[in-house]
């Protein structure tokens, strides 16, 4: 069974990448995103691409990887009754809730069409998908991955144990970034599909494979074998390839080198985040375990709180930088608030 100190600093990472998604979304009418927001606000803040690009190469992947590795907790302490049970109430109700109360009936309203509500959610579905879904279409990919791991379970706990080598995530990126090309030459990024759930092709390789090394990595004990040197060299690596990605562009395609660049930075910064929360973040105390217990409510709630922070700053004389600052702030403060209030309520608490 895995200590204490080290579910602390995985937890922290967790917190981490929780906070980075609402700076995310937080920076979107104040940057160029290459993606489509609700509003837009000026004048654009020009580092903020960078700041996506990064994020859009490990932030959600990394999210998938610490999902599987806590989750290999999760099965190891429960019968699958149990587990699938759980998973549903926690994955499942605020995926139906969000989608039928909240996202498809504001874009019914916003759309101002006559069309039947049914015809319309099942066009939204289908053929706009995250439309309908927002930011939850990492809980509908999570709880797809759950059944995948499910089936997948045997196999993965009565293998043999697997000692880790510092090559191995050398070999996971040459493929994964392989894989990558070959998906994007059909599927470009922010490109969706409605696969029984709504998924961007372009980054499915990444997370699957992630979600599952977490569990690979739980079971194996791959954080405990992982030396600081191998994660600072896989990191500097990873920067210094996003550093000269232009130049890149001159050597070979740019279909090409994007998908090495990405690959490189996602791992790289993951096992560097790694070994430096290990070494750093390794504690807990009142304020940080609050955030934990918070941190799903956070994801949850962000969106809708940010985009209303955003409207309310929208237009105001406050340099852009302040206001993307204030709004990840008060994003994340009051979210993490709400949901301390909602967890009060026992229903509630057993999916928050």
């Amino acid at each position: 069974m895995e200590t204490k100190s080290r579910i602390n600093y995985i937890d922290n990472i967790k917190i981490a990448i929780t906070f980075l998604v609402v700076a995310h979304h937080a920076g979107q009418p104040y940057g160029n995103t290459g993606g489509v927001w609700l509003l837009e606000d000026t004048p654009k803040l020009e580092w903020l691409s960078s700041f996506f690009f990064i994020n859009a190469a490990y932030m959600m992947g990394f999210f998938f990887f610490v999902s599987g590795y806590f989750m290999y907790f999760s099965v190891a302490r429960k019968s699958t009754a149990v587990f699938l049970k759980d998973r549903f109430r926690r994955l499942g109700i605020p995926l139906l809730f969000f989608m039928f109360v909240v996202f498809v009936p504001l874009s019914y309203m916003m759309a101002d069409t006559r069309e039947n509500y049914f015809v319309f959610l099942y066009d939204t579905y289908f053929h706009k998908p995250p439309l309908a879904v927002g930011h939850l279409w990492f809980v509908a990919s999570l709880l797809a991955y759950t059944f995948i791991f499910m089936a997948l379970k045997k196999p993965l706990l009565k293998s043999r144990e697997l000692v880790w080598q510092p090559w191995y995530p050398l070999v996971f990126i040459m493929v994964l970034a392989a894989v990558n090309y070959g998906v994007r030459l059909k599927y470009p990024i922010d490109h969706w599909e409605t696969w029984l759930i709504p998924i961007e092709v372009a980054h499915l390789p990444q997370y699957l494979s992630l979600f599952l090394l977490g569990v690979v990595a739980n079971k194996n004990n791959w954080l405990e074998q992982l030396q600081p040197k191998t994660g600072w060299v896989y990191f500097a690596v990873g920067v210094s390839l996003f550093c000269i990605r232009e130049t890149l562009n001159e050597w070979v395609s740019e279909a090409m080198a994007e998908p090495l660049v990405e690959t490189f930075l996602c791992v790289g910064i993951i096992m560097g985040s790694l070994v430096g929360f290990k070494k750093w973040g390794n504690s807990t105390h009142a304020v940080v375990q609050f955030f934990s217990n918070c941190s799903y409510g956070i994801y949850l709630f962000h969106v809708l709180l940010v985009i209303a922070f955003q409207l309310l700053f929208q237009g105001m004389g406050m340099p852009t930088l302040l206001k993307f600052i204030a709004v990840t702030l008060l994003g994340i403060t009051s979210a993490a608030v709400l949901t301390n209030f909602l967890k009060k309520n026992k229903g509630l608490n057993k999916i928050l």
